[in-house]
């Protein structure tokens, strides 16, 4: 059985690695969709009658073409 002295190190092990993993992917990311990204959001929220697949599917061809 687990004893709290090594449950404790095992769980901070496992945040740390989250957390780098995280890091990384932030660090990597494509910033240039994030315009788009803020577009779409914006859309969404401001007109969730008018927004349907393809109002997201222009705003996702508009994605891959900043890629």
């Amino acid at each position: 059985m687990l004893t709290w002295e090594l449950v404790f190190p095992l769980g901070a092990l496992a945040l740390g690695v989250v957390l780098a993993v995280m890091l990384w992917r932030n660090k990597h990311r494509n910033k240039r969709v994030d315009p788009v990204t803020q577009a779409a959001t914006r859309e969404e929220y401001d007109y969730p009658d008018r927004y349907d697949d393809k109002t997201h599917d222009q705003y996702e061809a508009e994605a891959e073409r900043r890629k």
